[in-house]
């Protein structure tokens, strides 16, 4: 029997996270998966400590959750409904904790195949400081994240963007994403980001021949380009080829090398203007 596949979209009842469980159910459309919504309530300022007072507090605010999820759940369906064939099922889950974790326990637990998650951007000295919950679970989810901003579209067709670095594990990361997205009969164009200004011909070449031999049916061209700002370069390139989901691998790292490297692919969540979806090494 065919796996279906499941996507969770963690939610807070922002303007930017409604956009993602819209371009959630139009995916899960497109793709025929399921769709699971996850709500995390956070104490701000923690009850009593006593038992009693903390279950009823727990309890009050799961309530509320649970009715402003509902509320929201039916407002995306009724705005995304006349581009659906069918509405996707729908799960819904509310925990109580700290957001990321959470957010990864249920993506472990429930055996997802991918997270959508919003993003508004990097607005506070507090966002850059500490991270935003979604660069937190792209740190540490080992399945792929699609992050989606909160004006991006939703595309039928799409021109799929790979950030290439010519790694061992890139070609095996375009075909999974050309797998995930084959329903949108895309076109792959891979860029690679040069701050040294050395065109890889050589490089460009043997991945262009790796593809023409291996894998055929992917409709792929690589391109080099040289960039002091990494992050509005690459914003360029994707105006200027009509880029619609920009795919980026993100190999794991060590504690230390986390601590000392300024992660790209954090940049991009936080600034992009179109859907990044995120391929962990696992």
């Amino acid at each position: 029997m065919k796996k279906t596949t499941k996507i969770l979209v963690p939610i807070d009842f922002s303007a930017c996270a409604e956009n993602a469980l819209a371009y959630a159910y139009r995916l899960a459309n497109k793709i025929d998966a399921t769709v699971e919504v996850l709500h995390v309530s956070t104490f701000e300022n923690p009850p009593l400590d006593y038992p009693s007072f903390v279950a009823v507090a727990t309890d009050e605010k799961v309530s509320m959750a649970r009715g402003k999820m509902n509320k929201l759940i039916e407002n995306v369906r009724k705005n995304v409904s006349p581009w659906l064939d069918s509405f996707p099922d729908i799960e819904t889950t509310i925990e109580v904790g700290i957001s990321d974790t959470k957010i990864l326990k249920v993506a472990l637990r429930d055996k997802v195949d991918f997270i959508i998650m919003g993003t508004q951007g990097e607005n506070t000295v507090l966002d850059r400081f500490l991270g935003s919950t979604t660069a937190d679970v792209l740190k540490f989810a080992e399945c792929p994240v699609l992050i989606i901003p909160e004006k991006a579209k939703f595309r039928e067709e799409i021109v799929i963007g790979y950030a290439t670095d010519f790694a061992a594990a890139d070609p095996f990361e375009i075909w999974k994403a050309s797998k995930l997205l084959q329903s949108f009969q895309s076109k792959v164009i891979a860029v690679h980001l040069n701050n040294k200004k050395q065109y890889l011909e050589d490089e460009i070449a043997e991945m262009e021949t790796f593809f023409k031999e291996n894998a055929p049916a992917i409709d792929i061209s690589f391109h080099c380009i040289f960039t002091e700002d990494m992050v509005e370069d690459l914003n360029t390139f994707i105006d200027n080829h009509n880029i619609a989901t920009m795919v980026m691998f993100k190999p794991k790292r060590t504690f230390f090398e986390r601590l000392f490297h300024k992660s790209f692919t954090k940049k991009m969540a936080l600034h992009t203007e179109v859907p990044l979806l995120v391929l962990n090494e696992k």
